[in-house]
């Protein structure tokens, strides 16, 4: 009833009323989400469950059911197109990293070993493993002789995470863990990294990151800018 005086009164659909009151952003990009999944029209609350969408022709269709007109309303198609990017992409990157997630690390993956060698070359670049079992490991703050028993959590997703950051910020990454060996102060530098993606992970499952991604780009999030979001935490 509500939803259908401010039409009355306006001339406006709440999908338009939203585009045309609310700056981009996640203020936004949240109030046609909550539109979507409250509306009574099918195809308009499926747009709010989709990971993949084709936002263009999509929009096209809302904008026929809503009776919305391009040339009165210029705004509204590339605003919503916007919005519909973010809501789909949020949905899809939870799926990539819960796959991420969910993939066990496999001594006998050799991907997976080289990607922990990796991480080893980039923060100790001067000190050669004596071998792939060893008690070196501690060193970058794994709990014991074998990483892949801390990566149980968070299974691969937490190993690429202290990759990306060893790979993009390496020299401050080694400032860290320095700062790790202080004798009183010091920290388990591996394992309060992986801690960390798990905190990220629980935030991105609940949907409470929202409005970061939302704010920081006319786009879809990307696995790219989970990782960049770990950074910023991190550093």
């Amino acid at each position: 009833m509500w939803k259908w005086i401010l039409r009355k009164w306006t001339g406006k659909c709440e999908l338009l009323r939203i585009t045309s009151e609310n700056p981009k952003g996640a203020k936004r990009t949240k109030a046609i989400e909550r539109s979507l999944k409250h509306s009574n029209i099918a195809i308009l609350k499926q747009l709010s469950k989709d990971e993949i969408i084709d936002v263009i022709p999509a929009s096209e269709e809302v904008m026929k059911i809503k009776d919305v007109i391009a040339e009165i309303h210029p705004q509204f198609a590339y605003c919503f197109q916007v919005c519909l990017c973010q809501i789909c992409g949020y949905k899809r990157l939870f799926a990539e990293v819960e796959e991420m997630r969910k993939t066990q690390y496999s001594s006998e993956n050799p991907d997976h070993e080289e990607k922990l060698m990796q991480l080893w070359g980039f923060l100790m670049p001067d000190i050669k493993l004596e071998t792939r079992l060893s008690k070196q490991w501690t060193d970058i703050g794994f709990q014991g002789e074998d990483p892949k028993t801390d990566f149980r959590g968070m299974g691969m997703l937490g190993l690429n995470q202290l990759l990306y950051i060893s790979s993009k910020y390496t020299a401050l990454s080694r400032q860290i863990l320095s700062k790790s060996h202080h004798p009183t102060l010091g920290f388990s530098y591996a394992i309060v990294g992986i801690n960390l993606t798990s905190v990220l992970y629980e935030l991105l499952k609940k949907q409470t990151l929202r409005t970061h991604f939302y704010n920081i780009k006319d786009d879809k999030p990307s696995l790219h800018d989970f990782h960049e979001l770990y950074c910023k935490y991190t550093i």
